[in-house]
């Protein structure tokens, strides 16, 4: 048996290999140089503590909201921007008296605005607010997301709550179990969620509320966004990087700007144009990609 030295180490190579390949694949990234982003253009640094983009498809406008000082002081410095897709300021204080409005989400002729512990309601056409729903218990409101069925959903991240606003009432959905809750994206059956404590993607049901973690090590998890090709998601971290999710939920890092100190906040997606628009929080700038 001259060759069975042999044997045993080629036996002890492939068994290394195939546990290799064992580990989780929503934990792993993945490189896939197929996928990039390209810098399109930027703004200039009038975005004051911008905190979240959102893309208006039927207006063809986008919607930033800017802090203006700190994520949870109550100063009145707050307010809406309004850009068009080339980046050009179509009106900067668009909507005034906030004060650190974040998360935002389109129903018809309403924009709804999370501003630290109450959900604003603008109409869109007059540019004016037309309510101010106070969230009992609430400290720091963040991510909107509003579903086709018109439910409103926001998350707290300090009280780890998720809340529902439909037809008129208020009422908390999620109570336990999530670590700073930020980012929400609604479909038909379920709401995905990026969290910043927790650093990760879970899959909730929408209609028992239970839930599944199906990526980790995202970053402080803050903005998500369908990219029109079925299971393929893109997550950002506040602290500055850009995740691509795919529909085995494993990912790849597409762009990370931590290192120049540069946030990536609540993020947009345009699917027609295959855009990423990313504000820059302290950076005070949007900055738009394109997804090749």
């Amino acid at each position: 048996m001259k060759n069975f030295p042999l044997i045993i180490s080629l036996a002890i190579i492939l068994m290394s290999c195939n546990f290799s390949k064992s580990t989780d694949a929503g934990s792993e990234t993945q490189s896939d140089p197929s996928y990039s982003l390209t810098e399109v253009w930027r703004t200039d640094t009038i975005l004051r503590t911008c905190e979240s983009v959102l893309y208006d498809k039927n207006r063809q406008v986008l919607f930033v909201s800017c802090i203006n000082g700190t994520p949870a002081d109550k100063d009145g410095k707050g307010f809406i921007s309004m850009l068009d897709l080339d980046g050009k300021i179509k009106s900067l204080e668009w909507v005034t008296d906030l004060d650190a409005p974040k998360g935002m989400g389109i129903d018809g002729n309403l924009l709804f605005v999370t501003d630290i512990d109450q959900l604003v309601i603008i109409d869109i056409e007059k540019a004016e607010i037309k309510e101010r729903i106070q969230v009992e218990g609430a400290s720091f409101l963040n991510d909107v997301a509003v579903s086709a069925d018109g439910k409103v959903y926001f998350s707290d991240s300090d009280t780890g709550f998720l809340w529902i606003y439909s037809n008129g009432e208020l009422k908390s959905w999620i109570t336990e179990g999530l670590s700073r809750p930020n980012g929400l994206f609604v479909e038909e059956t379920r709401v995905l969620l990026t969290s910043s404590g927790s650093q990760d993607l879970k899959i909730i049901d929408r209609s028992t509320g239970t839930s599944e973690t199906v990526t980790t090590e995202i970053g402080h998890g803050d903005g998500i966004e369908f990219i029109g090709k079925e299971g393929h998601y893109i997550t950002s971290s506040w602290a500055g990087e850009i995740f691509l999710i795919f529909p085995d939920y494993s990912k790849i890092s597409l762009l990370k700007t931590s290192d120049q100190e540069i946030n990536s906040a609540d993020i947009a997606f345009n699917r027609e144009m295959q855009m990423v628009y990313v504000p820059t929080f302290f950076d005070n700038r949007v900055v738009a990609y394109k997804l090749e």
